[in-house]
């Protein structure tokens, strides 16, 4: 009789994984109630909410999902609910709806995460055999599936673009100019406003303070393994400090390009929210320690790589499925005697350093750099902006002498469908004629392109304006799609002013 023994990592845990669970549930609503805190405060209560529906929706999607898979999988197709109580309990099916929901932006119709969270629980776990035979992390499974599917659908809830898809779509990743380097940073806030979280994004993935303090917590309780996302942000910083040298990258206040220009790729985006969820889920990754850390330095590699040369705003999502199917190839090369191996695992993790730091600075010399574009102005009196179509739905009396105008305008979107309108609130001081505030509510151009008129920057500039005048403001990039958006909003502003006749 022939025995074959097959090499296990054979670690010790002193925690169950119900355990471990337990605790990484907790750690997540955790993260959610920071959500739900800054949502409540700068957006309000019906944001709030619209949060807390979008949870409960796809962890009813992913309990119906899995009763319905525990049932129909029964020998005797009979329902016994202690049967389904132990598959439910062994299946952790709401750790994955909580994460995906994370990963969302609240805009995000309910209909897309339900679709979404039932891929990842019956395709991406289910069909594999269930929790812990998986190969794709399932939540982001469920997050590539939204970005495939229902990239450019939202609901009327909208906040603005996000630090990384402003980054991604006007800045190309690469920023060299001193003035291009403020006026990036001023949009999306600056450093201390990235690492606070205190601006909108994915529900879940803003806030890399609150992650990181969390993430140490996860570590010391030996729930993840801190060599991942130290091993992930540690390559990344490195990777894109190269790239910050090489393309001399200005500094932004006081900090040299090689510091600041990483810390902007750390903190956007769902880099720290993956490096402590999602990269150190244990069923999809490998099972040794040098494992984990050549698959989180592959993950850097190609986050970096996906975000400086990819058409895509966001490359974390996909490093981590693309070094999923990477795990098995790494659990090969390095079966055997793990203390044996160690030379070994050293040797593919400097060499994979090596090529990946040699493909991201080739790919990083051939980054068109963004240039400051030609300053263009667009006034109330242009005959383009009066082409778009625009509607006053209501205005209504405020103290003081003000007048809330809340108005419909055409924009990039009525190109393909004339009835599709921007909304904006246009607040005016009837007394002396002048603009008090010029907010958009609902932007239905292009996402990450239109709705760039939600900056700060831009409105600002309305402010005071005096309506006898013509109103003219400044656009930055007279090259995207924003062109028509910022239109849309003088558009709506002219109709104020006809209204008032002016």
């Amino acid at each position: 009789m022939k025995f074959t023994f097959n090499a296990s990592p054979n670690l010790r845990q002193s925690q169950s994984t119900k355990q471990i669970m337990l605790e990484l549930t907790i750690a997540l609503l955790a993260v959610f109630g920071f959500s739900l805190i800054y949502y409540n405060s700068v957006f309000g209560s019906s944001y709030a909410i619209q949060e807390i529906k979008l949870m409960l929706l796809s962890l009813l999607v992913a309990l119906i999902t899995e009763i319905a898979f525990s049932f129909f999988t029964k020998k005797d197709k009979t329902f016994d609910l202690n049967y389904v109580k132990t598959f439910l309990s062994g299946s952790f099916g709401w750790v994955t709806a909580i994460i995906l929901t994370l990963m969302c932006p609240i805009s995000i119709p309910p209909y897309a995460l339900a679709v979404a969270t039932f891929f990842s629980i019956f395709f991406a776990k289910l069909v594999f055999g269930g929790f812990g035979s998986n190969i794709f992390n399932p939540a982001a499974v469920g997050r590539a599936v939204i970005f495939a599917a229902f990239m450019g659908a939202a609901t009327d809830v909208v906040t603005g673009a996000t630090p990384t898809g402003v980054i991604a779509s006007e800045y190309n990743w690469l920023v060299v100019n001193p003035e291009m380097i403020q006026e990036m940073m001023n949009e999306i806030g600056g450093i201390s406003t990235l690492f606070k979280g205190w601006y909108p994004g994915a529900m879940g993935e803003t806030s890399a303070l609150v992650i990181l303090i969390i993430g140490v917590i996860l570590a010391y309780r030996q729930v993840i393994d801190w060599r991942v996302p130290v091993v992930y942000l540690g390559s990344i910083f490195i990777l894109t400090a190269g790239v910050a040298v090489m393309r001399g990258v200005g500094s932004y206040e006081g900090l040299p390009g090689f510091i600041w220009y990483p810390l902007v790729h750390i903190l956007t985006g769902g880099v720290v929210f993956g490096a402590v969820f999602m990269l150190t889920d244990p069923v999809t990754s490998p099972t040794s320690a040098q494992g984990r850390c050549i698959f989180a330095l592959g993950a850097a590699i190609f986050t970096v790589l996906i975000r400086i040369k990819a058409n895509l705003p966001e490359g974390c999502l996909y490093s981590i499925l693309l070094m999923n199917m990477l795990t098995p190839m790494i659990e090969k090369g390095l079966e055997g005697k793990q203390l044996a191996l160690r030379k070994k695992a050293t040797i593919i993790f400097s060499v994979v350093a090596l090529v990946g730091l040699g493909s991201v600075l080739l790919a990083g010399s051939v980054i068109e750099a963004k240039e400051p574009a030609p300053k263009v102005f667009i006034s109330t009196s242009d005959k383009d902006v009066n082409k778009f179509e625009a509607k006053i739905v209501s205005k209504e009396n405020q103290d003081g002498g003000l007048i809330l105008y809340k108005v419909d305008a055409q924009g990039y979107a009525s190109l393909e469908k004339a009835d599709q309108f921007n909304s904006f609130d246009i607040l005016v001081n009837e007394k002396d004629g002048a603009i008090v505030s010029v907010v958009p509510t609902k932007v239905v151009d292009t996402e990450y392109v239109g709705d760039k008129i939600m900056n700060t920057a831009f409105l600002d500039q309305f402010k005071n304006k005096k309506l006898s005048d013509k109103v003219e403001v400044e656009v930055n990039d007279a090259v995207t799609g924003a062109t028509f958006s910022s239109k849309s909003t003088v558009r709506a502003v002219e109709e104020v002013r006809k209204d008032l006749g002016y």
